[in-house]
């Protein structure tokens, strides 16, 4: 090549392009020799100038021997001939150096020519940079007219990678990719090797696909079609080789632990040596090699991992199985998780009923039925963010299995609502205080506030999977009022804490009632203290009391048929609130809800000894059963025996008579009293014939009683009643539902409705045979109408 001192030589005159070109080409073969240690300004400013001059000059003689002149340097024949001819001459010349390339590959083999190639490639590449810079303004001018007139010519750049793809890459690239092969299979063999040497072969066959003239759009035909797929070819014939022996020298689950570990080394060196528009396509004929030959297999195996909890395992099958589409790979698993889910949920239900313990009762019942579901619920959870990072597919199938063993299984039928009612159950013992049940539920520290909020966060979770949620909200408002009207809240956070969990999963009018329900008793203390406070302070009370004043809206509570005689210790005070609260509300009325109320009552008997004759026995009553008490006084109440120490002797139309309660109602109190020894019968069964008394011998060990607990016939009457109101409100929201769908749609087939109404409730799981009902009732109401056309068709009626 010429020597370098001849770019210092000075300038060749403007007006010959033959010396102008010599003089460029001594530039040249300083760059593709050095193109690393750059050019001096000077040198550059030359070689820049050199170039314009050229396109510019004024004579030259051409390859066919002629000369030219323009008498006007700036014409367009002028610079279209010396822009050809310089670009000629530039393609030769770098065609000749592509030429001495090639010689010298011939004498490298292997990891010698990858060095090699990427060592010339590198440094050509530089030197292309450079002298497209240096010919920018031939790039401007001459190959832009070009490019505007629709001739297909290169820019400088792309040129010189065009030489170098078609004078130097096609004639070594046979044994260039047997060289990067060769070093990739020693890799994967476990040898040291240089990984990088790949990544710049493969980075060449990248750039070698040159833009299109005028798109700028990248092409990659030439990475794809003489790296890539070749590539792909022989590693997925490696990997063949391999998993076929993999899968005769060791079981299945080696096989998997194998083929991830390989899969994550492909994985980490593909990020790094293939470019990334091509990663996916290698990944999936690696996926398809290793796992989806063995798919089947491989599946096979996730039962049996599903039935051991073995979690690293099943977290290793997601991972490799997740590869692949999600119709061939992860949807049979989550098909299986499902199914399994709901077998484990149902056997564990049915173990629960079964059990002596859960038949002793509705709450054991309850709670022990929810502590199953939540078993199941909270183990496959865990295993879902363990073994199957969360995945939205496999949580899915998760709700669908919950939903099916949650409502319906040995203990629920099935549109039965029972699961709801359960929970609902379970609910107000954790936040219900005093009872040996709460206990048993695990609510011992239900005074902890943290614990209390794990407890009823997981019993929300099940609350999801209710189909029947108008059942819960239904007997939940009914027992949380009898929570907070008898002051049997474990914690009046822990009510507030219910409350704002219920929000995530139930409607805001639910929860917002919840919340009026708590300002009325707050409210209520207010009223209470001022009540007090406005007292004579001459008058004494001559008890103890709060008032609990409770807007009829917000609460699950009804006003009594009976007309209760207010024993006379509690009518002065009453009189007196009622004055009260009519003063500070003109138009309200207050019904008194005495089967709510309570008492606390302390009792003396005359054969009484040593402590319990002076603080005496203390009992939490009902305020009926405190009218039926106070009339054992031996000096009130009807009947005889006034003065006997024992009190009177009382019959139940005696009771009825001077009480204002009902025969029924009194008859089971009495029983409540005979059933504690607190009364006498004269028979063993009471009955209208019996006589009662005050037993005089009556001792306990506990000084205090609960006799005001709910009894279990009238909790069953109570549920059914509740059940009745679900029906009831059922209906109501069908026909409403119905009324909205006819108003929008003013006709609609029979078969359209059951499903648009279907799918528009979403509180509860609305049955076709109500829906018949419904519609029937609103034809009657004449909100709808049969067609005349055809009775499968409804019309609205305004």
């Amino acid at each position: 090549m010429a020597s370098a001192r001849a770019l210092h030589s000075g300038m060749p005159p403007s007006g010959d392009a033959d010396k102008i070109w010599n003089y460029l080409v001594v530039g040249l073969d300083v760059i593709l020799a050095k193109s690393n240690e750059g050019l001096e300004n000077t040198m550059y400013m030359n070689l820049y100038t050199s170039v314009y001059n050229f396109c510019t000059s004024l004579r030259s003689s051409m390859d066919d021997g002629a000369f030219y002149n323009s008498v006007d340097p700036s014409s367009v024949v002028h610079g279209t001939v010396y822009g050809r001819d310089l670009y000629n001459r530039l393609n030769k010349h770098i065609t000749s150096y592509m030429q001495s390339i090639v010689e010298k590959s011939s004498q490298h083999k292997g990891d010698d020519l990858l060095a090699f190639y990427n060592r010339e490639w590198s440094k050509y590449g530089d030197s292309a940079k450079l002298i497209h810079n240096i010919f920018s303004y031939l790039n401007r001018h001459w190959i832009q007219r070009e490019h505007d007139e629709g001739n297909n010519v290169s820019d400088v750049n792309n040129l010189m990678l065009q030489l170098w793809r078609d004078k130097f890459f096609m004639s070594i690239r046979g044994t260039l990719l047997s060289s990067v092969f060769k070093l990739m299979q020693r890799i994967r063999d476990g040898q040291i090797a240089d990984i990088t040497m790949v990544k710049s072969v493969a980075d060449s066959f990248v750039a070698l696909g040159s833009d299109d003239i005028g798109t700028g759009s990248k092409k990659m035909e030439v990475y794809d079609k003489y790296f890539l797929r070749p590539f792909i070819e022989a590693t997925v014939q490696y990997y063949g080789a391999e998993s076929e022996r993999l899968l005769q020298e060791s079981t299945i689950r080696e096989y998997m632990v194998r083929v991830a570990e390989r899969i994550k080394e492909e994985d980490e060196r593909a990020d790094v040596y293939l470019h990334e528009s091509s990663l996916r396509e290698f990944r999936e004929a690696l996926d398809k090699v290793l796992i989806s030959k063995q798919r089947e297999n491989l599946i096979a195996e996730f039962q049996p991992m599903l039935t051991a909890l073995e979690r690293n395992d099943l977290r290793l099958l997601y991972s490799l199985l997740r590869r692949l589409s999600e119709s061939t790979g992860l949807a049979p698993l989550r098909e299986i998780y499902s199914k399994h889910v709901r077998t484990a949920g149902l056997d564990a239900v049915k173990q629960v009923s079964g059990s002596e313990e859960a038949a002793g009762g509705q709450a054991n019942e309850a709670r022990m039925f929810v502590t199953a579901l939540l078993g199941v619920y909270e183990l496959y959870l865990g295993i879902l963010h363990e073994a199957f990072e969360g995945d939205p597919g496999f949580s899915k199938s998760l709700d669908y299995a919950c939903r099916e063993f949650v409502n319906t299984n040995e203990i629920c039928a099935p549109n039965s609502g029972k699961a709801s009612m359960l929970l609902a159950v379970y609910c107000d013992m954790l936040l219900k205080k005093g009872n040996t049940a709460t206990r048993a539920a695990g609510s011992e520290e239900a005074s902890d506030e943290e614990s209390l909020e794990k407890r009823l966060t997981r019993a929300v979770c099940l609350m999801r999977y209710l189909k029947d949620q108008d059942v819960f909200q239904k007997f939940y408002w009914k027992w949380m009022a009898r929570r907070l009207v008898g002051e049997q809240s474990v914690s009046e956070h822990g009510e507030e804490t219910m409350i704002s969990k219920l929000k995530e999963v139930c409607s805001v009018d639910f929860t917002a009632k919840l919340t009026r329900m708590f300002t009325d008793v707050a409210v209520g203390r207010e009223m209470t203290e001022q009540f007090k406070d406005g007292l004579d302070p001459d008058y004494k009370l001559p008890l103890d009391f709060e008032m609990k004043v409770l807007h009829t809206v917000s609460w699950p509570l009804t006003a009594p048929e009976t007309k209760l005689q207010v024993p006379a210790q509690l009518g002065s005070v009453i009189d007196q609130y009622n004055s009260f609260y009519q003063k500070k509300h003109d138009n309200r009325k207050l019904n008194w809800l005495w089967q709510y109320s309570k008492a606390d009552i302390k009792m003396f008997f005359p054969k009484a000894k040593g402590a319990t004759a002076k603080v005496g026995y203390q009992f939490q009553v009902s305020t009926y059963q405190l009218a039926i008490l106070l009339l054992f006084n031996a000096n009130s109440g009807p009947g005889t025996g006034y003065g006997s120490p024992t009190g009177p002797s009382l019959t139940i139309a005696q009771i009825v008579a001077a009480t204002g309660i009902e025969h029924d109602a009194v008859q089971s109190e009495l029983e409540v009293f005979v059933k504690a020894h607190l009364l006498n019968s004269s028979n063993k069964k009471v009955t209208d014939a019996s006589a009662f008394s005050l037993n005089p011998d009556y001792k306990s060990k506990r000084l205090r009683l609960n006799l005001a607990a709910i009894k279990k016939p009238e909790q069953k009457r109570e549920a059914a009643e509740t059940m009745k109101s679900v029906d009831v409100d059922r209906m109501a929201n069908i026909q409403a539902a119905i009324v909205r769908i006819m108003k929008a749609r003013k006709k609609l087939g029979h078969r359209q409705l059951v499903e648009d109404t279907i799918s528009q409730i979403k509180l509860f799981q609305a049955q076709v045979d109500d829906i018949k009902k419904a519609i029937d009732q609103l034809i009657e109401r004449e909100y709808i109408e049969r067609s005349e056309e055809s009775r499968d068709i409804y019309n609205y009626l305004a």
